[in-house]
């Protein structure tokens, strides 16, 4: 079982993780901000209840917060192990993106892969976060609120995810990105 400084630790990362404050995750949890600073800070160990209620309020499995292997400052992943999640866009059509990586734990940017066929077009919802998308091939259409640009192979775009955006792939080729996004909460 990891020490109760690492646990704090580990909860202090998922809590930033999620964008909560420690008053939000005291409301949730029925606790005091004060007793679960103390928990962070490695002053104190919660009981096996008190540890539940934290991790219901976080949304996450006590076990993240126990387990005996370390969290990774630094992650590799090689070629061909990535990952892949699903996450349904603003008209709630499921999109596949393959990850790089599944992250670091508590960790704030995911890199994804994206491959998108000619005549795709979609629209995000808006997420709090910062993105860079890199057009590794073909030519698609970036709209994000009045501004629209066309981006080429070699290309790249900065932005707020804050207002959501829209893509569209130009031409007959499939367009192929990888993305950078950056979040206190991670898709």
């Amino acid at each position: 079982m990891s020490t109760k400084k690492e646990l704090g630790r580990r909860l202090r990362l998922v809590r930033f993780e999620k964008g909560l404050t420690l008053k939000e995750v005291a409301a949730r949890c029925g606790m005091s901000a004060t007793h679960i600073s103390e928990v962070e800070r490695g002053k104190t160990s919660p009981t096996i209840g008190a540890l539940q209620r934290i991790s219901a309020a976080l949304g996450e499995n006590p076990s993240l917060f126990v387990r005996d292997e370390s969290l990774p400052a630094v992650l590799l992943t090689k070629a061909g192990h990535g990952c892949y999640r699903y996450v349904a866009d603003a008209g709630g059509k499921p999109g596949r993106f393959e990850m790089v990586g599944p992250g670091i734990p508590g960790g704030i940017i995911q890199v994804h892969m994206k491959t998108i066929p000619p005549g795709e077009v979609l629209s995000t919802q808006s997420r709090i976060g910062e993105m860079v998308m890199i057009c590794l091939k073909g030519m698609y259409r970036f709209t994000i609120g009045d501004d629209s640009v066309v981006l080429r192979e070699g290309d790249a775009i900065q932005f707020r995810t804050d207002d959501g955006f829209k893509t569209e792939v130009l031409g007959d080729e499939q367009h192929q990105s990888v993305i950078f996004y950056a979040s206190p909460v991670l898709i």
